[in-house]
Parts: structure tokens; C-alpha cells; sequence
């Protein structure tokens, strides 16, 4: 067999995370930081462990957009493969063709996970403030019986500035009412679904996700099994799910 070539693709024209334009006055960083330390009025320590955090969360958002590409490509029939007698192994198989295309995606999260990840020991400190702070709201709602807000709107929340609430405001309506007629339609934004690795079907939930008979073991167990996906990679080898 061998890979067809020549199939369009927007792959390798993706948008990749300009790391070296952000500075600490960013927008962006700054949410970031208030969102997982709690105030911007950080030690320059806390700031150099912020910047890391947040680039290495913009490469793996990029790189996970890259994969659900490979994905996507693939489940839509663009990789095919023409019989021949004799394989046509230049470059590489279509397997090492394939696999070079998911290496080229997580070649530069994996290169920011093992220098952030330089003098940590302990496979707890490779979790992400970020991914910490929803597991934490995910135990902590399970333990007070309620659904977690893990929505991903609420630290983003359109203000009066924003031309599109001062539009709904002309119409008659107010911050926290529903939409449409007499305010009977939705009061909070449709929330993004979660993202799926390894062909997972729906419905399946991760086995690092707390459940409501988990004790305080079982929490940190599956915090631990959490921060395993994030272990250094330096030669950027394949992460598939163990459990």
C-alpha cells in the first residue's frame, strides 16, 4: 500500500501560537492569571510560572486542533491507500507518513512540557493550574451534591462595552433575563463540548474524573493519573490513554 499524496488540507497552514509576542500587559494572560492565581498581583516568580502555564495551555489547545484534524481527515476517507506490488516506501510508509503528520502536531507542546517540567519530580507539580483548578471543582461539587460550573464563558462574560449587549439592552433586554419572547429562552451562552481522544464514543467519561463515592484517596489518585497525561515528553512519543 501507499499514501496517496496531493490531498488538500488546511493542516499545515493551521494558525500556530505567536509565544515570543505576548507580554505581561496581554489581555489574555492577564484573565489567565486571575483565573488560576486569583489576582494579577503576582511575585515575579508566580508571573515567570504563569507565562509558562499559559503558553504551554495555548500550544496544547493548538495542538489538539491539529490532532482533531488528523482525525478528521482520516474518518473522512482523505487517507487512501493504492495496492502496489512492491510498496512505495520513499519518505516512509503511509503508517510513518501518518505518524509524522501527529509528531509535527505535538512537536512543540511536547518541547514546552519537558523545559517547564525541568527540576519537578513529583508527577502532581506536572498538572496545569487550569486543569487543577476543574478537577478540584469537579470533587468539590460532588461532595456538596451539585452540578460544577465548568462553563467556559463565565470568566468572559460580555460587559456593557461590548457592542453586541449594548444592542440586546436597546431591545429591552437586561443582564440575567432570558432570550426571546417574554424571556422564556436561555439565560446562559451553549457551552462547548468536551474534547475526545482516542475515538471515544459519547457518553464516556474519563477515568480521572471524581465520583461521588470517591474519598479523599480516590481523589488524589485520580488528580495523579490526571497530571500523567502532562509528564515530560523529550522525545515527543505517542500519548495514548493507559486507563
Amino acid at each position: 500500500f501507499r499514501l496517496l499524496t496531493g490531498v488538500p488540507t488546511n493542516f499545515g497552514n493551521q494558525n500556530k501560537p505567536l509565544l515570543s509576542t505576548i507580554t505581561r500587559n496581554d489581555p489574555a494572560l492577564l484573565q489567565y492569571a486571575k483565573m488560576n492565581y486569583g489576582s494579577t498581583n503576582l511575585s515575579e516568580e508566580d508571573w515567570v510560572k504563569c507565562e509558562e502555564h499559559y503558553k504551554v495551555n495555548l500550544l496544547y489547545q493548538d495542538m489538539m486542533r491539529k490532532r482533531q484534524e488528523i482525525d478528521r481527515l482520516a474518518k473522512s476517507g482523505k487517507f487512501k491507500y493504492e495496492y502496489d506490488s512492491d510498496e512505495d516506501t520513499e519518505g516512509g510508509t503511509w503508517e510513518h507518513k501518518l505518524r509524522q503528520a501527529e509528531m509535527d502536531a505535538t512537536r512543540m507542546w511536547t518541547q514546552a512540557l519537558t523545559k517547564q517540567s525541568e527540576g519537578k519530580h513529583h508527577i502532581g507539580d506536572f498538572l496545569p493550574p487550569e486543569e487543577l483548578r476543574k478537577f478540584m471543582e469537579q470533587y468539590e461539587a460532588k461532595k456538596s451534591n451539585r452540578q460544577p460550573d465548568l462553563s467556559d464563558y463565565k470568566e468572559y462574560k460580555l460587559r456593557e462595552d461590548n457592542i453586541g449587549f449594548q444592542m440586546l439592552q436597546k431591545l429591552g433586554w437586561k443582564e440575567g433575563q432570558g432570550l426571546g419572547q417574554d424571556g422564556a429562552g436561555i439565560v446562559d451562552p451553549v457551552n462547548k463540548g468536551p474534547q475526545r481522544e482516542g475515538n471515544q464514543g459519547l457518553g464516556v467519561s474519563s477515568s480521572a474524573t471524581p465520583e461521588d463515592c470517591d474519598n479523599e484517596y480516590d481523589a488524589y489518585r485520580k488528580r495523579m493519573m490526571l497530571a500523567y497525561r502532562f509528564r515530560p515528553n523529550p522525545l515527543n512519543n505517542p500519548r495514548r490513554a493507559y486507563y
